[in-house]
Protein backbone atom coordinates (compact mmCIF):
# COMPACT_ATOMS: atom_id res chain seq x y z
CA UNK A 1 0.00 0.00 0.00
CA UNK A 2 1.23 3.49 -0.84
CA UNK A 3 1.50 5.68 2.24
CA UNK A 4 0.30 9.26 2.55
CA UNK A 5 2.53 11.99 1.16
CA UNK A 6 2.53 15.68 0.28
CA UNK A 7 4.30 17.10 -2.78
CA UNK A 8 4.99 20.81 -3.03
CA UNK A 9 3.98 22.67 -6.22
CA UNK A 10 6.26 22.45 -9.25
CA UNK A 11 7.00 25.10 -11.84
CA UNK A 12 5.78 24.62 -15.38
CA UNK A 13 8.80 22.83 -16.85
CA UNK A 14 10.06 23.01 -20.42
CA UNK A 15 12.90 20.50 -20.81
CA UNK A 16 15.19 19.47 -23.65
CA UNK A 17 17.94 20.59 -25.99
CA UNK A 18 16.85 23.69 -27.89
CA UNK A 19 14.03 24.52 -25.47
CA UNK A 20 15.50 28.02 -24.91
CA UNK A 21 13.80 28.93 -28.19
CA UNK A 22 10.47 28.79 -26.35
CA UNK A 23 11.50 31.48 -23.85
CA UNK A 24 10.06 34.44 -25.83
CA UNK A 25 6.59 32.90 -25.92
CA UNK A 26 6.79 31.99 -22.23
CA UNK A 27 8.04 35.42 -21.15
CA UNK A 28 5.46 37.29 -23.23
CA UNK A 29 2.67 35.57 -21.30
CA UNK A 30 3.61 37.60 -18.20
CA UNK A 31 3.88 41.11 -19.65
CA UNK A 32 6.20 43.46 -21.52
CA UNK A 33 8.82 44.65 -19.02
CA UNK A 34 11.37 41.93 -18.22
CA UNK A 35 14.37 42.11 -15.93
CA UNK A 36 17.04 39.61 -17.05
CA UNK A 37 19.41 38.46 -14.29
CA UNK A 38 22.65 36.91 -15.57
CA UNK A 39 26.21 36.09 -14.58
CA UNK A 40 29.18 38.25 -15.57
CA UNK A 41 30.33 35.94 -18.40
CA UNK A 42 26.86 35.20 -19.66
CA UNK A 43 26.96 36.62 -23.18
CA UNK A 44 30.42 35.18 -23.84
CA UNK A 45 29.36 31.65 -22.88
CA UNK A 46 25.76 31.60 -24.12
CA UNK A 47 26.02 31.75 -27.89
CA UNK A 48 22.28 31.05 -28.23
CA UNK A 49 21.32 34.28 -26.50
CA UNK A 50 21.58 36.82 -29.38
CA UNK A 51 18.95 34.91 -31.36
CA UNK A 52 16.76 34.54 -28.27
CA UNK A 53 17.12 38.23 -27.47
CA UNK A 54 16.04 39.16 -31.00
CA UNK A 55 12.92 37.03 -30.62
CA UNK A 56 12.20 38.52 -27.20
CA UNK A 57 12.38 42.03 -28.60
CA UNK A 58 10.38 41.00 -31.69
CA UNK A 59 7.65 39.86 -29.32
CA UNK A 60 7.52 43.42 -27.99
CA UNK A 61 9.35 42.75 -24.73
CA UNK A 62 11.42 45.47 -23.06
CA UNK A 63 14.61 44.00 -21.57
CA UNK A 64 16.75 45.34 -18.76
CA UNK A 65 19.85 43.46 -17.58
CA UNK A 66 21.48 43.09 -14.19
CA UNK A 67 24.36 40.88 -13.01
CA UNK A 68 24.85 38.48 -10.10
CA UNK A 69 28.58 37.68 -10.29
CA UNK A 70 28.98 35.47 -7.19
CA UNK A 71 26.87 33.75 -4.56
CA UNK A 72 24.21 36.44 -3.93
CA UNK A 73 24.74 38.66 -0.90
CA UNK A 74 22.13 40.80 0.85
CA UNK A 75 23.81 43.90 -0.57
CA UNK A 76 23.52 42.62 -4.15
CA UNK A 77 19.83 41.83 -3.83
CA UNK A 78 19.03 45.11 -2.10
CA UNK A 79 20.89 47.14 -4.74
CA UNK A 80 19.02 45.47 -7.62
CA UNK A 81 15.66 45.86 -5.90
CA UNK A 82 16.37 49.53 -5.18
CA UNK A 83 17.31 50.15 -8.81
CA UNK A 84 14.26 48.44 -10.35
CA UNK A 85 11.58 48.93 -7.67
CA UNK A 86 10.01 51.95 -9.39
CA UNK A 87 10.36 50.44 -12.88
CA UNK A 88 8.03 47.60 -11.85
CA UNK A 89 9.23 44.67 -14.03
CA UNK A 90 6.42 42.33 -15.01
CA UNK A 91 8.71 39.30 -15.09
CA UNK A 92 12.17 38.35 -13.84
CA UNK A 93 14.18 35.97 -16.00
CA UNK A 94 17.30 34.41 -14.46
CA UNK A 95 19.70 32.87 -16.98
CA UNK A 96 22.75 31.32 -15.32
CA UNK A 97 24.05 28.97 -12.67
CA UNK A 98 22.60 28.29 -9.24
CA UNK A 99 23.77 31.60 -7.80
CA UNK A 100 22.12 33.54 -10.61
CA UNK A 101 18.87 31.58 -10.28
CA UNK A 102 18.87 32.07 -6.50
CA UNK A 103 19.60 35.76 -6.97
CA UNK A 104 16.84 36.16 -9.53
CA UNK A 105 14.43 34.31 -7.26
CA UNK A 106 15.24 36.65 -4.39
CA UNK A 107 14.86 39.73 -6.60
CA UNK A 108 11.46 38.55 -7.86
CA UNK A 109 10.36 38.04 -4.25
CA UNK A 110 11.68 41.35 -2.93
CA UNK A 111 10.51 43.64 -5.75
CA UNK A 112 6.89 43.72 -4.51
CA UNK A 113 7.98 44.00 -0.88
CA UNK A 114 10.80 46.51 -1.11
CA UNK A 115 12.97 46.88 1.97
CA UNK A 116 15.96 44.74 2.94
CA UNK A 117 16.16 41.05 2.12
CA UNK A 118 17.99 40.26 5.38
CA UNK A 119 14.80 41.08 7.28
CA UNK A 120 13.11 38.05 5.67
CA UNK A 121 15.89 35.45 5.90
CA UNK A 122 15.42 32.33 8.00
CA UNK A 123 17.28 32.48 11.28
CA UNK A 124 18.33 36.10 10.73
CA UNK A 125 15.33 38.28 9.97
CA UNK A 126 12.18 38.93 11.96
CA UNK A 127 9.70 39.40 9.11
CA UNK A 128 7.74 36.61 7.45
CA UNK A 129 7.80 36.48 3.62
CA UNK A 130 4.38 37.10 2.09
CA UNK A 131 4.85 34.79 -0.90
CA UNK A 132 3.96 37.60 -3.29
CA UNK A 133 6.50 37.87 -6.11
CA UNK A 134 7.02 39.14 -9.63
CA UNK A 135 6.52 36.20 -12.04
CA UNK A 136 9.83 34.35 -12.20
CA UNK A 137 11.36 32.28 -15.01
CA UNK A 138 14.43 30.14 -14.23
CA UNK A 139 16.79 29.21 -17.07
CA UNK A 140 19.70 27.23 -15.56
CA UNK A 141 22.99 27.06 -17.46
CA UNK A 142 24.64 24.62 -15.03
CA UNK A 143 23.41 21.32 -13.61
CA UNK A 144 23.93 21.64 -9.87
CA UNK A 145 21.61 23.23 -7.35
CA UNK A 146 18.20 22.39 -8.79
CA UNK A 147 17.11 25.91 -7.81
CA UNK A 148 14.79 25.91 -10.83
CA UNK A 149 12.48 23.64 -8.79
CA UNK A 150 12.94 24.85 -5.20
CA UNK A 151 11.09 27.27 -2.95
CA UNK A 152 14.15 28.96 -1.44
CA UNK A 153 16.91 31.34 -2.47
CA UNK A 154 20.21 31.03 -0.61
CA UNK A 155 21.73 34.37 0.40
CA UNK A 156 25.32 34.56 1.69
CA UNK A 157 27.08 37.09 3.86
CA UNK A 158 30.74 36.02 3.80
CA UNK A 159 33.37 36.44 6.51
CA UNK A 160 33.46 36.38 10.29
CA UNK A 161 29.97 36.83 11.65
CA UNK A 162 28.58 35.96 8.25
CA UNK A 163 25.86 33.52 7.31
CA UNK A 164 24.30 31.48 4.56
CA UNK A 165 20.53 31.61 4.95
CA UNK A 166 17.42 31.06 2.87
CA UNK A 167 14.64 33.33 1.73
CA UNK A 168 11.83 30.78 1.60
CA UNK A 169 8.15 30.48 0.74
CA UNK A 170 6.31 27.81 -1.23
CA UNK A 171 5.14 30.50 -3.66
CA UNK A 172 8.75 31.40 -4.45
CA UNK A 173 9.05 28.27 -6.57
CA UNK A 174 9.62 29.54 -10.14
CA UNK A 175 6.54 29.99 -12.29
CA UNK A 176 8.40 28.55 -15.27
CA UNK A 177 11.62 26.55 -15.63
CA UNK A 178 13.28 26.28 -19.03
CA UNK A 179 15.91 23.54 -18.76
CA UNK A 180 17.99 23.36 -21.93
CA UNK A 181 21.03 21.06 -21.61
CA UNK A 182 22.53 22.71 -24.69
CA UNK A 183 23.14 25.82 -22.56
CA UNK A 184 25.35 23.73 -20.26
CA UNK A 185 27.84 22.54 -22.88
CA UNK A 186 30.22 25.45 -22.29
CA UNK A 187 30.40 24.85 -18.53
CA UNK A 188 34.11 24.14 -17.79
CA UNK A 189 35.13 20.74 -16.33
CA UNK A 190 35.83 21.79 -12.73
CA UNK A 191 32.60 23.77 -12.45
CA UNK A 192 30.79 20.85 -14.07
CA UNK A 193 32.29 18.55 -11.44
CA UNK A 194 31.35 20.67 -8.41
CA UNK A 195 27.85 21.26 -9.75
CA UNK A 196 27.37 17.56 -10.45
CA UNK A 197 28.48 16.68 -6.93
CA UNK A 198 25.97 19.15 -5.52
CA UNK A 199 23.28 17.30 -7.47
CA UNK A 200 24.67 13.94 -6.32
CA UNK A 201 24.65 15.04 -2.69
CA UNK A 202 21.11 16.40 -2.89
CA UNK A 203 19.83 13.19 -4.43
CA UNK A 204 21.55 10.92 -1.90
CA UNK A 205 20.71 13.05 1.12
CA UNK A 206 17.11 13.36 -0.05
CA UNK A 207 16.90 9.62 -0.68
CA UNK A 208 18.21 8.92 2.83
CA UNK A 209 16.26 11.75 4.50
CA UNK A 210 14.13 11.03 7.54
CA UNK A 211 11.54 13.35 5.95
CA UNK A 212 11.48 11.40 2.68
CA UNK A 213 8.35 9.81 1.23
CA UNK A 214 7.70 7.19 -1.41
CA UNK A 215 7.32 9.83 -4.08
CA UNK A 216 10.47 11.76 -3.12
CA UNK A 217 12.39 8.45 -3.02
CA UNK A 218 11.08 7.58 -6.48
CA UNK A 219 12.11 10.94 -7.92
CA UNK A 220 15.50 10.72 -6.19
CA UNK A 221 16.12 7.26 -7.60
CA UNK A 222 15.33 8.31 -11.17
CA UNK A 223 17.73 11.22 -10.72
CA UNK A 224 20.44 8.93 -9.34
CA UNK A 225 20.14 6.57 -12.30
CA UNK A 226 20.59 9.47 -14.71
CA UNK A 227 23.50 10.84 -12.70
CA UNK A 228 25.26 7.47 -12.55
CA UNK A 229 25.05 7.31 -16.34
CA UNK A 230 26.39 10.82 -16.93
CA UNK A 231 28.68 12.00 -14.10
CA UNK A 232 32.06 11.13 -15.59
CA UNK A 233 30.86 11.62 -19.18
CA UNK A 234 30.03 15.30 -18.65
CA UNK A 235 33.31 15.85 -16.81
CA UNK A 236 35.48 14.34 -19.54
CA UNK A 237 33.41 15.50 -22.52
CA UNK A 238 31.23 18.53 -21.94
CA UNK A 239 29.97 18.44 -25.53
CA UNK A 240 28.20 15.13 -24.94
CA UNK A 241 24.64 16.45 -25.19
CA UNK A 242 23.06 13.16 -24.11
CA UNK A 243 25.12 13.17 -20.92
CA UNK A 244 24.36 16.85 -20.36
CA UNK A 245 20.64 16.07 -20.70
CA UNK A 246 20.88 13.19 -18.22
CA UNK A 247 22.69 15.41 -15.72
CA UNK A 248 20.21 18.26 -16.23
CA UNK A 249 17.37 15.84 -15.54
CA UNK A 250 19.16 14.54 -12.43
CA UNK A 251 19.56 18.11 -11.20
CA UNK A 252 15.91 18.91 -11.78
CA UNK A 253 15.00 15.79 -9.78
CA UNK A 254 17.39 16.85 -7.01
CA UNK A 255 15.67 20.22 -6.68
CA UNK A 256 12.26 18.57 -6.37
CA UNK A 257 13.64 16.14 -3.78
CA UNK A 258 15.35 18.92 -1.81
CA UNK A 259 12.12 20.91 -1.68
CA UNK A 260 10.11 17.95 -0.41
CA UNK A 261 12.46 15.76 1.68
CA UNK A 262 15.08 18.15 3.02
CA UNK A 263 18.77 17.31 3.22
CA UNK A 264 21.36 15.92 5.64
CA UNK A 265 24.66 16.66 7.29
CA UNK A 266 26.70 17.57 4.20
CA UNK A 267 24.34 20.38 3.28
CA UNK A 268 24.18 21.15 6.99
CA UNK A 269 27.92 21.92 6.87
CA UNK A 270 27.78 24.02 3.69
CA UNK A 271 26.57 27.28 5.33
CA UNK A 272 29.41 27.51 7.84
CA UNK A 273 32.12 26.47 5.38
CA UNK A 274 30.68 28.79 2.73
CA UNK A 275 30.30 31.84 4.93
CA UNK A 276 33.45 31.44 7.05
CA UNK A 277 35.88 30.26 4.37
CA UNK A 278 34.16 31.11 1.08
CA UNK A 279 34.22 27.47 -0.02
CA UNK A 280 31.90 27.24 -3.06
CA UNK A 281 28.76 25.29 -2.31
CA UNK A 282 29.38 22.57 -4.89
CA UNK A 283 32.93 22.08 -3.63
CA UNK A 284 31.66 21.57 -0.06
CA UNK A 285 29.24 18.94 -1.31
CA UNK A 286 31.76 17.23 -3.54
CA UNK A 287 34.64 17.09 -1.11
CA UNK A 288 32.50 15.97 1.87
CA UNK A 289 30.33 13.45 0.02
CA UNK A 290 32.57 10.47 0.83
CA UNK A 291 33.43 11.36 4.42
CA UNK A 292 29.87 12.44 5.22
CA UNK A 293 28.41 9.13 4.09
CA UNK A 294 31.29 7.18 5.64
CA UNK A 295 30.66 8.62 9.12
CA UNK A 296 26.88 8.42 8.78
CA UNK A 297 27.06 4.78 7.70
CA UNK A 298 29.50 3.91 10.49
CA UNK A 299 27.23 5.48 13.12
CA UNK A 300 24.18 3.84 11.61
CA UNK A 301 25.87 0.44 11.75
CA UNK A 302 27.43 0.68 15.21
CA UNK A 303 24.91 2.69 17.26
CA UNK A 304 22.87 0.11 19.17
CA UNK A 305 20.37 2.68 20.38
CA UNK A 306 18.81 2.84 16.93
CA UNK A 307 15.59 0.91 16.43
CA UNK A 308 16.52 -2.20 14.36
CA UNK A 309 13.75 -1.56 11.83
CA UNK A 310 15.06 1.97 11.27
CA UNK A 311 18.64 0.76 10.90
CA UNK A 312 17.59 -1.93 8.43
CA UNK A 313 15.59 0.53 6.34
CA UNK A 314 18.57 2.79 5.80
CA UNK A 315 21.07 -0.04 5.37
CA UNK A 316 18.83 -1.39 2.59
CA UNK A 317 18.96 2.02 0.95
CA UNK A 318 22.75 2.10 1.22
CA UNK A 319 22.85 -1.41 -0.29
CA UNK A 320 20.75 -0.20 -3.20
CA UNK A 321 23.10 2.74 -3.73
CA UNK A 322 26.01 0.30 -3.58
CA UNK A 323 24.54 -1.86 -6.35
CA UNK A 324 23.83 1.13 -8.58
CA UNK A 325 27.23 2.81 -8.29
CA UNK A 326 29.58 -0.14 -7.84
CA UNK A 327 27.76 -2.58 -10.11
CA UNK A 328 28.36 -5.29 -7.48
CA UNK A 329 26.35 -7.04 -4.82
CA UNK A 330 26.78 -5.57 -1.31
CA UNK A 331 29.14 -7.19 1.16
CA UNK A 332 26.95 -8.61 3.95
CA UNK A 333 29.74 -7.96 6.47
CA UNK A 334 30.27 -4.34 5.38
CA UNK A 335 26.98 -3.03 3.94
CA UNK A 336 27.44 0.14 1.93
CA UNK A 337 31.23 -0.11 1.87
CA UNK A 338 31.49 -0.28 -1.93
CA UNK A 339 29.38 2.86 -2.21
CA UNK A 340 31.84 4.70 0.04
CA UNK A 341 34.70 3.33 -2.07
CA UNK A 342 32.97 4.71 -5.17
CA UNK A 343 32.61 8.14 -3.56
CA UNK A 344 36.29 8.23 -2.58
CA UNK A 345 37.25 7.20 -6.10
CA UNK A 346 35.05 9.81 -7.78
CA UNK A 347 36.44 12.52 -5.50
CA UNK A 348 39.91 11.75 -6.88
CA UNK A 349 38.79 11.41 -10.51
CA UNK A 350 37.00 14.77 -10.42
CA UNK A 351 40.04 16.42 -8.82
CA UNK A 352 37.94 17.96 -6.06
CA UNK A 353 39.97 20.27 -3.79
CA UNK A 354 40.48 19.57 -0.11
CA UNK A 355 39.16 22.04 2.44
CA UNK A 356 42.68 22.93 3.55
CA UNK A 357 43.20 24.75 0.26
CA UNK A 358 40.55 27.26 1.43
CA UNK A 359 42.29 27.85 4.76
CA UNK A 360 40.35 25.34 6.89
CA UNK A 361 42.49 23.84 9.68
CA UNK A 362 41.97 21.53 12.62
CA UNK A 363 41.68 24.56 14.88
CA UNK A 364 38.47 25.52 13.05
CA UNK A 365 36.60 22.26 13.64
CA UNK A 366 34.76 23.33 16.77
CA UNK A 367 33.20 26.44 15.27
CA UNK A 368 32.37 24.66 12.02
CA UNK A 369 30.61 21.84 13.87
CA UNK A 370 28.81 24.27 16.18
CA UNK A 371 27.16 25.94 13.19
CA UNK A 372 26.27 22.69 11.37
CA UNK A 373 22.90 20.95 11.25
CA UNK A 374 21.82 17.41 10.36
CA UNK A 375 18.13 17.24 11.19
CA UNK A 376 17.15 14.99 8.24
CA UNK A 377 20.23 12.75 8.38
CA UNK A 378 19.44 9.02 8.75
CA UNK A 379 21.05 9.21 12.19
CA UNK A 380 21.59 12.38 14.17
CA UNK A 381 25.33 12.96 14.50
CA UNK A 382 27.00 14.55 17.52
CA UNK A 383 29.66 17.24 17.32
CA UNK A 384 32.51 14.72 17.40
CA UNK A 385 31.15 12.85 14.36
CA UNK A 386 30.57 16.09 12.45
CA UNK A 387 34.15 17.20 13.14
CA UNK A 388 35.38 13.84 11.82
CA UNK A 389 33.58 14.44 8.54
CA UNK A 390 35.41 17.73 8.04
CA UNK A 391 38.77 16.53 9.41
CA UNK A 392 38.93 13.72 6.86
CA UNK A 393 38.89 16.28 4.04
CA UNK A 394 41.20 19.04 5.36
Amino acid sequence: MTNQFFLKPLPSITFGAGSIAKLPQIAASFGKRCLVVTGSGFKRRTHQWPAVERELRAAGLELAYTIIDSEPTPEMIDAIVDEYFDRKPEAVIAVGGGSVVDGGKAVSAMLPAGGRVVDYLEGVGTRKPSGIKVPFIAVPTTAGTGSEATANAVITKPGTGGFKKSLRHNRYIPDQAVVDPDLMRTCPPQLTASCAMDTFTQLVEGYLSTAGTEISDTIAWEGLKNLQNSLLKVFYNGDNIDARADMAFATLCSGIVLANAGLGVIHGLAPSLGSLFCVPHGVVCGTLMASGNQITLAELTSNRQIEPSVRNRYLKKYARLERLFSGQEPDSERPGAKFIDYLNDITVKLNLPRLGSFGVTGADLDRIAAAASNKNNPIRLDGHAIKQIVALRI
